[in-house]
């Protein structure tokens, strides 16, 4: 390795991407056919985050080289950014004509017919994964997530563990002597710790008097914003807020919230008697001076169109002009359920607005989803809670997010109020799924 290229690989581990970049063109001006020097700035490119630049000088080192493992995956990499997941396929195609050992590849092709929801071939490279690693975490996880979003409940709550030990997972795990909950263990008082989003919390809350029922007492940390409304929902748990230090002496044991169904939920069957139904319950008070606020005559609509999940959550969210022929439908007052903060698009005046902060004020959020008769919302937190006060929701599904795919038809198993209008894959417009909706709705209330 030559000098210069030792010196652009300092800079790239030090993180200067500029002055590697700098470097690399000027290199280049002596060395332009040195491939080296091709990957070099397809790599600085896609850490600059410029992914058009580093697709277009994949290419160049692909046209200019024998066929090579290395060059087609790093190109899937950069595709992977963009969401051009036939492309990602496409390049692993190849890849893997050329090496048939790499799990990253699997992971990576797997997750790209995920996204096309090809369960098929998803799972046929999932499964290769784990063959090739079995101790892999991620390849554990990945598997554990199709097994729950296939209702294989059996190996799919062991495989999610594995999520702890996933340099992907980005919650943090409690730090305790104490050992872990599960039934027949003879342990009577548990702390329960929130982990992931808040909707999560939500959700897996659903089993907590599950839970409740099988020992002494329950406490639970869970995301501030929620304690009020579930200290009077379910009031046999105790509830603290997730910062708070729980004295030793006052548990002898803990469970992840995460880890909850793993205990109660062994097959599509148990759903019904371990996940309680209409578990939380608005203030009356809060209800009724919003209801006294929204104007009458109409049926009212909640409306919610992006999520701010960091993630997955683009891939989540809607335009509100791809919503505009719900919003026409004239029989019916919408109201802006939308939480995330410094939206720029201009919302359609039809929609109500209230001074409601949906994204720290679930108590009012809640009272609000109880005016509404009906919501239509992308995947967010404001689903799980609606899902939970058993309020009637229509939810644009982008396929994310494995508890989605339990359903009988088109009604979640964990919340019955809530529908299922999924998205044909991720690249899919949304409008198959909106005027699915529209027509749902045009037949309501008549």
């Amino acid at each position: 390795m030559s000098d210069v290229h030792k010196e652009i690989d300092r800079l790239f581990f030090a993180k200067e991407y500029k002055q590697a970049l700098a470097l690399v063109e000027y290199s280049m001006v002596y060395s332009p056919f040195d491939l080296a020097l091709y990957r070099a700035k397809a790599k600085l490119y896609h850490a600059l985050r410029d992914f058009k630049n580093a697709e277009r000088w994949c290419t160049a080192m692909i046209n200019h080289n024998m066929p090579a493992f290395d060059d087609y995956f790093s190109r899937s990499g950069v595709r992977n950014e963009i969401a051009d997941y036939p492309g990602v396929i496409r390049d692993l195609d190849v890849a893997e004509l050329l090496s048939k050992d790499s799990v990253e590849l699997y992971l990576r092709r797997g997750g790209a017919h995920w996204e096309m929801r090809d369960w098929k071939r998803a799972r046929a490279d999932f499964a290769r994964a784990l063959e090739l690693s079995p101790n892999h975490p991620d390849a554990i996880w990945i598997n554990g997530l199709l097994d729950l979003q296939e209702g294989r409940f059996d190996t799919g709550w062991s495989r999610y563990e594995a999520r702890w030990k996933s340099a992907r997972f980005k919650s943090n795990r409690l730090v305790t002597s104490k050992p872990q909950w599960s039934p027949g263990s003879g342990l009577r008082r548990v702390l329960v710790w929130g982990e992931q989003g808040i909707g999560d919390q939500i959700f897996y809350a659903s089993m907590l008097n599950r839970l409740r029922y099988e020992v002494d007492k329950v406490t639970m940390l869970v995301d501030p914003r929620l304690i009020s409304l579930f200290q009077r929902s379910l009031p046999t748990i105790d509830f603290l807020p997730n910062i708070s230090e729980v004295p030793v002496d006052e548990h002898d044991s803990h469970l992840p919230i995460a880890s909850i169904g793993a205990q109660f939920v062994h097959s599509i069957d148990d759903i019904e008697q371990a996940a309680s139904r209409r578990y939380l319950k608005a203030d009356p008070a809060r209800v009724a001076h919003i209801r006294e606020r929204i104007p009458g005559g109409k049926p009212l609509i909640g409306i919610s169109w992006t999520s701010a999940a960091v993630k997955i959550g683009p891939h989540k969210s809607i335009s509100i002009e791809a919503l505009k022929p719900l919003i026409d439908l004239t029989q019916y007052q919408f109201v802006n359920l939308q939480y995330t903060q410094g939206v720029t698009e201009t919302v359609d005046p039809r929609i109500l607005r209230t001074s409601i902060n949906c994204r720290d004020d679930f108590e009012n959020l809640a009272a609000l989803l109880e005016v509404c008769d009906t919501i239509v919302s992308v995947s967010s937190s404001t689903v799980h809670l609606a899902g939970a006060l058993g309020r009637p929701v229509y939810l644009l599904d982008a396929n994310k997010l494995w508890y989605w795919g339990n359903k009988d038809g088109d009604r979640s198993l964990w919340y019955p109020s809530v529908r299922i209008f999924p998205r044909d894959n991720v690249l899919a417009p949304w409008m198959n799924v909106v005027e699915r909706v529209r027509e749902e709705l045009s037949n309501d209330h008549r």
